[in-house]
């Protein structure tokens, strides 16, 4: 596992997705000048009229495009590890990388390479995945398209974008809804003509999301049980998100066994598996995600003298079964272990 202090001292990564016409190349072109102290470089999966404002390009060089406020950018041409290894090159002429896909992109494909590449992770942090939506659109899109339903699912930051085209009630309705669909994720709202609220967005990182997993997985304890577990389960359109808390550690060798067997077989039905594990005789947090077929695992802070230890996990995917879940992860703790 990368260690914390590693961590801090590669470039951080920002992943901007949403579905077509969400309003991501806005969202970034308002990123770029919110950070105009800070020296960018950005990957864009298509450059064009739709891409960056033509008013901030100053001129291109071997396919980089430098911006008039010193940051830089390149369109996603070439194999993408092969793309980040050649921008680290450049490390010393900017100091975040933002890349902004498509809007039929699978995000946690752009992700893969930072979470389970080590040599990219080495040099890259992935701070967060923002997700743009359309408040006027996204739940037709939701209904009709897998890539919008993925998108949200592996948001760490959800932005409702547009949100003065509809009504104010539907707008709790819908954040209800987007956090019922991914309960890990943080949502915020926003537009271009009220502002984005990127102070609050920016001050968050994916390493910090154990906390909003905590509130969300807290359903209750099963008070006299020898495990205190509770579990939230929500369900929409065949989509299910399972959220689960452990008062007891896990066996982390075993742990990563099982679930990665587990994704094998299942992986067509898992969306995405977060959480943070306390891990028997480890001192950190651990961090686990899933990235298609593969299980990322990553030290988190340390945990501190007075913390309740706990795991929260989430599960998100097509009809998924809480009983049949939950038992394997009981399996999986310390104690329980080859019993």
């Amino acid at each position: 596992m990368m260690s914390e202090s590693d961590r801090k001292q590669a470039k951080p990564v920002t992943i901007i997705s949403g579905f077509l016409g969400a309003g991501k190349t806005t969202f970034l072109n308002e990123l770029i000048v919110h950070k105009k102290n800070r020296r960018l470089f950005i990957i864009e999966n298509e450059f064009g009229s739709e891409g960056i404002d033509a008013e901030l390009i100053a001129a291109p060089h071997d396919g980089i495009f430098e911006l008039n406020n010193g940051c830089l950018c390149c369109s996603l041409n070439e194999g993408f590890s092969d793309l980040l290894k050649t921008i680290w090159r450049r490390k010393s002429e900017f100091d975040e990388l933002v890349i902004e896909t498509t809007g039929i992109a699978d995000p946690a494909m752009v992700a893969l390479p930072f979470l389970a590449n080590p040599n990219i992770e080495s040099s890259y942090r992935l701070e967060s995945v923002i997700c743009v939506v359309d408040a006027q659109l996204i739940e037709q899109q939701l209904a009709e398209t897998e890539d919008a339903r993925r998108q949200i699912v592996f948001a760490d930051l959800i932005l409702m974008n547009k949100v003065d085209t509809v009504r104010n009630g539907h707008n709790k309705h819908l954040e209800a809804l987007l956090q019922s669909i991914n309960p890990s994720a943080v949502i915020r709202s926003g537009n271009r003509e009220t502002g984005y609220p990127f102070t609050e967005l920016l001050a968050l990182s994916r390493n910090d999301f154990d906390h909003k997993i905590a509130m969300e997985c807290s359903s209750g304890n099963a008070a006299e049980n020898e495990i205190e577990n509770g579990h939230q389960e929500h369900h929409h359109r065949g989509l299910s998100s399972l959220s689960f808390v452990f008062d007891e550690p896990f066996d982390l060798e075993w742990f990563q066994h099982r679930l990665m067997m587990f994704l094998r077989f299942q992986a067509k039905d898992i969306y995405r598996i977060k959480g943070v594990i306390w891990a028997m005789e480890e001192k950190h947090k651990v961090i686990v995600q899933s990235v298609s077929k593969m299980l990322a695992i990553s030290q988190g802070n340390e945990w501190k003298t007075d913390e309740i230890r706990r795991s929260r996990m989430v599960f998100i995917g097509r009809d998924l079964k809480s009983k049949g879940i939950e038992q394997m992860l009981k399996q999986l703790l310390a104690k329980r272990t080859h019993k």
